[in-house]
């Protein structure tokens, strides 16, 4: 005869079967995930999207041991200043999504133009460079992300202006509390120590795949505290980071091995000198810009006539400068009308323009020309008469949009 069922001991064996099935069922999305990635928002121009340096900081990031999960985005465009990003608010909207742990902000190379006697030159870092940076160091700030400030580097012909640009980040670095990773002195080092090695484009200012690496060493070693060395020498990737589509996939980095090397120990040894004098800024390097002579003086009564002589204001680098200037003057009662031509180095000219001319009390002459450039404007010269007999002048003019800058010298005769 079968024994009776015991209701209470099938009840629990039915609940245990039924806990059994419930957790074989669990959804995968309850298990417990793995780290989460870094994520990176890059903010920058050219010197970013050159060589796609996002996807060379992730692949140096897989390569290590172990692996470091690193998720990028970049908002670049070419000639960006971190002003273009903050009016076109691309980069803002990125920003403000959240989840980001860093946010490099890197700045037009020159901190803004600015063209002395017609060569390119650093900026002064408080018109354009200091106050977006600030603005998007807030932004990130509210958002929970570290500021990290990409220290560029120099034009090839122009390693002295290192200095300006170390000061200018250094400064700001210790000012905001942000992460200054020191490209630029680590190019430095490389160029003095090692000047067969090719960071530059026929340009001379956009990285060779070298160049990038190198960045993107220094990159890894200031975001991880992590010695780059060992680390991959071989990236493929997509040529730009900004998700047009540029191309199919292609190899961005392929270095020997003792050439990779000798750049991941410069990156870090770059990174670690940095920290050891991270509260020590260096004083700014004297500069000179273009000013009239003090104490001048001379005969008023000669300025009528035609005058001619050089102009260095326009740029050098596209063939304008040093400039021929002619400018026209006749008595006008406590005024000048003039007429101004200008030919530029390469044959070709601007002019001719009517100007109207006066003398200060001081004894400067003033007058504006018409500016013919992107943001079309006016020139305002300055000029006074020296002991020996010319006219010894400025020029100067400003980008009302962009805020860059020329600034000029000129000296003409009789």
């Amino acid at each position: 005869m079968a024994r009776p069922r015991h209701p209470r001991r099938t009840f629990l064996v039915a609940l245990a079967v039924c806990f059994a099935v419930l957790a074989a069922c669990k959804p995968r999305g309850d298990t417990p995930a793995g780290p989460r990635a870094t994520r990176v928002l890059f903010i920058g121009n050219s010197y970013t999207y050159y060589n796609n340096l996002p996807r060379v900081l992730e692949a140096l990031a897989a390569s290590a041991s172990p692996p470091l999960q690193l998720e990028t985005r970049a908002v670049v465009a070419g000639g960006a200043r971190l002003k273009t990003h903050w009016d076109d608010e691309a980069a803002l909207e990125a920003l403000r999504e959240g989840g980001w742990d860093y946010v490099i902000l890197q700045e037009q190379s020159t901190l803004g133009g600015l063209l002395v006697d017609g060569r390119l030159d650093i900026n002064d870092p408080e018109r354009v460079f200091f106050p977006y940076a600030r603005k998007f160091h807030a932004e990130a700030e509210k958002r929970g992300a570290r500021t990290v400030l990409s220290l560029t580097w120099s034009r090839r012909r122009a390693p002295e202006a290192q200095a300006l640009l170390n000061h200018a980040f250094l400064s700001l670095g210790r000012e905001l509390k942000a992460t200054v990773v020191p490209m630029g002195p680590a190019w430095l080092t490389v160029r003095e120590q090692h000047p067969d090695l090719g960071l530059y484009l026929a340009d001379g200012s956009h990285p060779t795949p070298a160049g990038t690496y190198l960045a993107a060493c220094t990159l890894y070693a200031a975001l991880f505290g992590r010695s780059p060395e060992g680390l991959t020498s071989i990236v493929h990737g997509v040529p730009t980071p900004d998700g047009e589509p540029r191309g199919s996939e292609t190899t961005l980095v392929s270095l020997p091995e003792p050439t990779a090397r000798l750049l991941q120990q410069t990156a870090w040894r770059s990174v670690e000198a940095l920290k050891a004098r991270v509260d020590a800024v260096e004083p700014l390097p004297p500069r000179t810009l273009p000013s009239l002579p003090a104490g001048a003086g001379g005969r008023w009564d000669t300025l009528p006539g035609v005058w001619k002589g050089e102009l260095r204001f326009y740029s050098e680098e596209a063939g304008q400068s040093p400039a021929t200037m002619r400018l026209e003057l006749s008595p006008d009662g406590e005024r000048y009308n003039g007429v101004l031509r200008i030919t530029f180095a390469d044959g070709r000219g601007e002019g001719p323009f009517d100007v109207r001319a006066e003398r200060s009390p001081n004894g400067t002459l003033r007058f504006t020309a018409p500016f013919s450039g992107n943001d079309p404007g006016e020139v305002r010269y300055e000029a006074v008469m020296s002991g020996d007999g010319r006219l010894v002048g400025t020029a100067a003019q400003e980008d009302g949009r962009s805020l860059d800058r020329m600034l000029g010298s000129w000296r003409l005769s009789r």
